[in-house]
């Protein structure tokens, strides 16, 4: 299950020429900076499989949604180091989504990640739970997340590159946890006629499947090296 009552998606490309910085920056830089955070529990990075959504999916897991808000975290967005600041520009296709749990099933986490998103998660009473343990029992997910966006959440306060890239509906957001990447097309074999039975998400796009690259818990930052931005 996803820690905490909050979750932040970041969904993005990358510069080309930047790609192997921006792993290193994201690993050793970013995401320490991030889960130094008070309410900051638990960060993973994901490249993408296949699929039409962004190349890179991190998530945040959050004590709660108000982290958000907080003074120390807003003080990274407005203040970022000169890494971040020369990194910004170089994102493609980039959207941000504050998430609330409308359920988080299953245990542990997987090497392998499927994710979807739409406009509404609205439901029959049940129906989302009656859909989880499904496809927990039928296929070889270990979790599933059906999320909702929080409008609470306020929009970061700069801007980067739009490149042409699609807009995605940020109403919802289904991802579901595997241990292979091989597998999940499997899981959304047997997802999809649920969905659709059930008129759930509807619109959502097409099944993206993305591969974990690193994850980090907060417990562990007093163990995490800090590297300096490598010289051009």
């Amino acid at each position: 299950m996803l820690k905490g009552r909050g979750l932040l998606s970041l969904w993005n490309g990358v510069d080309p020429d930047r790609r192997a910085e921006y792993d290193l920056w994201h690993t050793r830089e970013h995401v320490p900076e991030r889960l130094a955070i008070p309410g900051m529990l638990r960060a993973r990075r994901y490249h993408r499989g296949e699929g039409p959504l962004p190349e890179f999916l991190t998530l945040y897991e959050l004590g709660d949604n108000a982290v958000l808000a907080s003074a120390p975290y807003r003080k990274l967005l407005e203040t970022p180091t000169p890494w971040s600041r020369s990194m910004r520009p170089s994102f493609r296709g980039f959207f941000r989504v504050g998430h609330l749990a409308v359920l988080s099933r299953g245990g542990g986490v997987g090497s392998a990640l499927m994710a979807t998103t739409f406009a509404d998660v609205s439901a029959t009473e049940g129906a989302w739970d009656a859909i989880a343990d499904h496809v927990l029992r039928e296929t070889v997910a270990s979790a599933v997340h059906v999320l909702q966006k929080d409008p609470a959440v306020a929009p970061v306060p700069f801007t980067v590159p739009a490149a042409g890239v699609a807009a995605y509906a940020d109403g919802g957001a289904i991802m579901i946890e595997c241990y292979d990447r091989n597998r999940l097309a499997d899981i959304a074999g047997v997802l999809e006629p649920v969905l659709d039975a059930q008129e759930l998400a509807p619109g959502r796009a097409g099944w993206t499947a993305y591969d974990l690259a690193y994850l980090l818990d907060r417990e562990e930052l007093p163990r995490v090296v800090a590297l300096s931005r490598p010289e051009a």
